[in-house]
């Protein structure tokens, strides 16, 4: 069975202050059903976030711009790259948010390689940038959650 690794992108960010909320996906596609890893605001005037796993939860919601394709992996490439992601500590320091952290754990998986090589640093390229942009950047590689 293969599964696919993706981000989700929830949100125009349009501004710095409003940046688009990122979470990692990994499901069976072409399921809109899958599981999101992702950080969440406890506290935004600190800026403290905490990791929440939503299993079984909708791709295509409200907020949801669009899916960010980045690997396909193998039951057991699942379960590890889950454990990295899981293990990636929430942004504490009122500096980084989820994009931030998002890049961090694209970094551990490329080490492990359960990403392609350059895929982190083309996140990181993309932290704040509006979701268009990203959709624009991503070319055939994204699928846009507001058309399904």
């Amino acid at each position: 069975m293969s599964y696919a690794l993706s981000v989700e992108i929830f949100g125009a960010g349009l501004t710095p202050e409003e940046p688009s909320h990122w979470g990692l996906v990994i499901n069976i596609p072409p399921s809109q059903i899958g599981d999101l890893l992702h950080v969440r605001t406890l506290d935004p005037m600190r800026g403290f976030f905490q990791f929440e796993p939503r299993f079984g939860t909708k791709l295509v919601t409200q907020q949801a711009y669009g899916l960010c394709a980045l690997s396909r992996l193998s039951d057991q490439q699942r379960r590890q790259a889950a454990q990295i992601i899981t293990a990636e500590k929430a942004p504490t320091d009122g500096k980084r948010n989820c994009q931030d952290w998002i890049f961090s754990a694209l970094l551990s998986l490329e080490i492990e390689e359960l990403v392609p090589a350059g895929t982190s640093g083309f996140w990181k390229v993309m932290i704040g940038k509006p979701a268009e942009y990203i959709k624009t950047a991503m070319g055939a590689n994204w699928v846009d959650l507001r058309s399904l």
